[in-house]
């Protein structure tokens, strides 16, 4: 079913604010996405950074079984 009376020139006011108002949203969407996009592009890892390794803490492994590393469990071929 349709409106009887479809007089599209006499609504035309009427959707002007919401038409509007979806407009807005989607450019302050877009602003907020291109904020996005800059901020982790100038905040992203350098290659020159450490790859999560605190100060202090050392990742080479030194020693052997005179330390107390054991290889139990591990079969060798």
């Amino acid at each position: 079913m349709s409106a009887p009376d479809t007089n599209t020139e006499k609504t035309k006011p009427a959707h002007k604010t919401p038409i509007g108002g979806m407009i807005g949203v989607v450019v302050f969407a877009l602003v907020l996405l291109f904020a996005l996009v800059t901020w982790l592009s100038f905040a992203g890892n350098d290659p020159e950074d450490e790859a999560g390794v605190e100060n202090g803490i050392s990742t080479e492994i030194t020693g052997g079984e005179s330390e107390g590393i054991t290889t139990e469990g591990i079969v060798e071929e």
